[in-house]
């Protein structure tokens, strides 16, 4: 008996071993929902295409300038920390060697370093708001770069008929996008509004040309239609032009691509050109887009915008013009500015303290001068006549004429104080006047 359950347990274990065996084998099949197995690959290592020459980008030409991967947003990379990395960082068009314009166009523009650096100094909030602005609507640095080819961010003046402002507006796209363009009231000196519709109108010719931010560029110095008319006329589509040269445009508009490449270029390595960039801004003196709370001084606006007043009025033409900011009008300022104009307190106080302590002064004098003269009086008829002398050199003093003819920079405001009167009386003389009315030179006033 023992020796049947011998062989028994010998037969048992030898099936259990094969079992054990066919189940490694069935272990080691591909599971059922696996993917099929793919050959290997026996290119050498030295000759396999590497993974950015895997995605289908159309092919490059020597002549046509470097640009940054498309396929990668700014947003999903790591976002570089300073401004000026910043801007550096999201350029579309990054090879400065491929032609040898961009180069001299650099040296040109840096060619005195500390005129180079002072003006950086100068620009640096208004192009870090405009960048800012480019950024929200997925755009590259070169599209904030414009008015740094177009005006070098100064307020460029233009007739009816030519461009102007920052962005070099036409009077045609100023109007087409709501703006005011007069002699008495130009919009496109507004760094606000005028930016507004600059982004609009490139944001409408990047849609029109698929995002191809070179045509879109183009067809910002050359106007959309022309560039449409040119890809037709050779025969080519949206990405697939390698030049300038290709669509018979102007020279002049590849020198305004090779300029705005050239800022990018300094941007990016300063110290090749021997220049300098300011330090980044601190979130308390950024510039952006604020409502003013109520009408100021241009003198009191600036007295609170410490290191930035010396350019900014000149950024902003109609309030200088005017003399004054109206409440409700939008600017470009740091963001505390509404907390500085509260801070002076009562305005109608600012707005005297100019003229008063002048005139206090002269009629003092005058005072003086009276109360010598009648010193041993003391009869109610001589201060009677004392009284009448002071009035009358009060108003010696103050002499308002009957008619004021408008000189260049005047406004309701700044007549009234040089005159002693208030705005309300010249406006009640002059029925045809409103508080809004821009003065024009040569214009009479009466007042009295």
């Amino acid at each position: 008996m023992k020796a049947v359950t011998r062989k028994c347990w010998i037969v048992l274990l030898a099936l259990a071993a094969s079992g054990c065996t066919q189940s490694v084998f069935t272990r080691s099949e591909a599971p059922v929902d696996a993917p099929e197995a793919v050959a290997p690959d026996h290119t050498p290592p030295a000759t396999r295409p590497r993974a950015a020459e895997i995605r289908s980008t159309p092919e490059k030409s020597p002549d046509l300038p470097a640009r940054a991967e498309s396929n990668v947003r700014p947003s999903e990379a790591a976002k570089p920390e300073g401004f000026w990395q910043q801007l550096v960082a999201a350029r579309q068009f990054t090879d400065c060697s491929y032609d040898p314009n961009i180069e001299a166009w650099a040296k040109r523009l840096t060619a005195s370093p500390a005129n180079f650096n002072a003006n950086a100094v100068r620009m640096q909030p208004y192009l870090e708001y405009v960048f800012r602005r480019v950024q929200s609507l997925d755009m590259p640095s070169e599209i904030a770069f414009l008015p740094l080819v177009e005006s070098d961010y100064r307020q460029v003046y233009g007739s009816y008929g030519s461009p102007g402002g920052w962005w070099q507006l036409m009077p045609a796209v100023g109007k087409m996008y709501g703006l005011s363009v007069s002699r008495d009231n130009d919009e496109r000196l507004d760094p606000v509004k005028a930016t507004d519709v600059a982004l609009k109108l490139t944001a409408a010719n990047a849609a029109r040309f698929q995002r191809d931010w070179l045509l879109t560029i183009f067809a910002y110095n050359v106007g959309g239609q022309r560039i449409a008319n040119a890809l037709v006329e050779v025969g080519l589509e949206p990405g697939r032009i390698e030049h300038v040269s290709q669509l018979n445009l102007p020279k002049t508009t590849e020198d305004h691509l090779h300029r705005m490449i050239a800022w990018g270029c300094i941007f990016a390595n300063p110290s090749k050109y021997r220049v300098s960039l300011p330090n980044d801004l601190l979130a308390s003196e950024q510039f952006t887009d604020i409502r003013i709370t109520q009408t100021t001084p241009l003198k009191a606006i600036e007295a609170s915008l410490g290191r930035f007043s010396t350019y900014w009025a000149k950024q902003h033409p109609i309030i200088e013009k005017r003399g004054e900011i109206r409440y409700g009008q939008h600017v470009l300022a740091p963001a505390g500015v509404n907390l500085s104009i509260a801070a002076l307190g009562d305005l109608k106080r600012f707005k005297q303290a100019r003229t008063t302590p002048v005139l206090v002064a002269k009629t003092n004098a005058v005072r003086s001068t009276a109360a010598r003269s009648v010193a041993t009086a003391r009869t109610t008829a001589t201060r009677t006549a004392r009284v009448v002398s002071t009035t009358a050199s009060r108003r010696a003093v103050v002499n308002v004429p009957g008619s004021y003819k408008v000189r260049n920079g005047d406004n309701l405001w700044t007549i009234a104080r040089r005159f002693d009167m208030r705005v309300k009386e010249i406006l009640a003389m002059n029925p045809k006047l409103t508080r809004e009315t821009v003065l024009q030179r040569g214009q009479r006033l009466r007042l009295k």
